[in-house]
């Protein structure tokens, strides 16, 4: 580990003052002046897309079939239909006993809302950490002036066991945490006894990279173990820039100061009293840099996606309950004729209770991404064009699966980690089309951008307000505010006013991402 640290301490380490602040304002007035960022045309950069409609493709068949899947947790009060029997679309086909369903429904509608809560939340989370502004690593104080040689010192006490069982007697760089990943949400944790100490050569070891700071917890528990209760904890920070210490010093996470080991000493001249003064806690650095911002946006977009597909499971279950609920009866979607009916009494599980062939008309398959769900409804006109005539036919969508496809011959465009969830459309006028025929199935019509869509990289937030880095007349950066609208594919922003194609832009992160640099084109 190689990080710069912040102690939480009672011995005052000290800091560089005003002088190191003029050095550093003179260094940065010398990097805007010498420094160039580079710039390119909006045109450029500029992100024109596609709204490509939802396509998949199937075969035709003259039969389609309605498989009723038994309820999980829910009693079959009657089956209204035998092996054999014709049914017509409406026809009911099995009952549920409905005694406990308001208030399964209810619980059911419950688990949607929290989902929701929590997806919200997140989302409005992940929109915080993307109009955050990220923090410059901090400027490295200088070391301090070579203190005079002292007389060598007495060997060392030989050092105890590292550890006893999972706990830590000392610290050195070499020590490997019991858990933690480094961050400030989730940093390395050292379980400790209560005599444990930090060598110095430990936290020297922090402070050796000043672009990628950790976060360490120091803890002590009850026992010597997480489970017992905790005592005391010490969090060391990554991001100071205090001078480094002796190596072989010694500090106590108990009382998070420097151990001092007794020696016998000369009598000393009795001196003035000083005043004490109370040592001042280095105050903890605000905000993230790009890395950590960055990370930690790509955390938060891992955990809304996860959320919302248990939220669409949630809610493809609750709309299975309210298909059944009210008077609880299934009802057939097509018209064909009934098959493989099972056991009221012992209904299988992952298995159709019944299934209702269809027995007239051509009907064919598709897919639907489970971002169109929400979208695309029972009744939905589909567009059918032959592989072979290149006839287009008219079709209706009867049944949309609540279950996703694990493999079919149907496909389906657009994201491919998401699912895809099949369905089926009746086609009522089939002259000039045959059973078995290949057909592309299409739902939406094509729509190509014509405004400016930046990569949301490129746009910042300060003060609620959005900007983008543009070169003034004098090719230098200034902020340029501008108003933005929809966001496309979660990745593209629409720029509604502020900017124009012919405007020069800068990536706003990085050294040279600042108001007043010099700016050079892109070869």
């Amino acid at each position: 580990m190689s990080k710069k640290v912040i102690i939480i301490t009672v011995i005052s380490l000290g800091v560089a003052g005003a002088a190191a602040f003029g050095g550093i304002k003179a260094y940065q007035n010398y990097q805007n002046n010498n420094q160039k960022a580079e710039v390119q045309y909006v045109s450029e950069v500029n992100m024109s897309y596609y709204e490509s409609e939802m396509t998949s493709s199937g075969i035709v068949t003259n039969d389609s079939s309605q498989d009723v899947y038994a309820l999980e947790d829910k009693t079959i009060l009657e089956v209204h239909v035998e092996e054999g029997q014709e049914v017509k679309a409406g026809d009911p086909l099995i009952s549920y006993d409905m005694t406990m369903s308001n208030l399964e429904l209810e619980m059911k509608e419950l688990d949607v809302a929290t989902i929701n809560s929590r997806l919200e939340a997140a989302k409005q989370q992940l929109t915080k950490l993307r109009s955050t502004t990220p923090v410059a690593p901090r400027v490295e104080e200088p070391d301090p002036e070579p203190e005079e040689p002292e007389a060598p010192e007495p060997e060392p006490t030989p050092l105890p066991p590292q550890k006893t069982k999972n706990a830590y007697n000392y610290i050195t760089s070499s020590s490997k945490p019991n858990k933690g990943k480094g961050t400030e949400e989730k940093p390395y944790i050292y379980l400790c006894t209560q005599e444990c100490y930090v060598l110095g050569e430990f936290i020297n070891s922090l402070s050796e990279d000043e672009d990628d700071p950790i976060y360490v917890s120091l803890e002590i528990h009850k026992n010597n173990e997480f489970a017992g209760k905790l005592i005391t904890s010490w969090e060391i920070s990554g991001e100071s820039g205090f001078p480094r210490l002796e190596a072989d010093s010694k500090w106590s996470v108990r009382t998070r100061s420097q151990m001092i080991e007794q020696e016998p000493e000369e009598p000393e001249e009795p001196e003035e009293p000083e005043e004490i003064e109370e040592p001042e806690e280095p105050e903890e650095p605000e905000g993230y840099t790009a890395e950590e911002l960055s990370s930690m946006i790509k955390e938060k977009e891992e955990e809304i996606r996860d959320l919302d597909l248990s939220k669409r499971k949630e809610e493809l279950e609750l709309e299975q309950m309210k298909k059944v609920s009210g008077d609880g009866v299934v009802k057939a979607s097509i018209n064909g004729i009934v098959k493989g009916v099972a056991d009221k009494d012992d209904p299988p599980s992952g298995e159709p209770f019944l299934t209702v062939a269809g027995s007239e008309g051509l009907y064919v398959s598709g897919s639907l991404s489970e971002l169109q769900l929400e979208e695309i409804q029972v009744g939905q006109k589909v567009y059918a064009n032959s592989w072979e005539s290149g006839q287009n036919f008219e079709a209706e969508i009867t049944e949309i699966s609540s279950y996703p496809l694990e493999s079919s011959n149907a496909w389906g465009e657009g994201n491919p980690n998401v699912s895809f969830y099949p369905y089926t459309a009746y086609i009522e006028d089939t002259e000039g089309l045959r059973n078995g025929e290949y057909v592309d199935l299409t739902m939406a019509a094509s729509q190509e951008s014509d405004g400016i869509y930046l990569d949301k990289a490129y746009v910042r937030e300060e003060d609620g307000r959005k900007y983008v880095l543009k070169a003034d007349e004098n090719d230098r950066l200034v902020k340029q505010y501008i108003q933005t609208g929809r966001t496309i594919w979660g990745q593209a922003v629409e720029i509604l006013s502020g900017l124009t194609l012919e405007d020069r832009i800068a990536f706003p992160y990085g050294k040279t991402a600042k108001e007043g640099v010099k700016v050079a084109e892109s070869e």
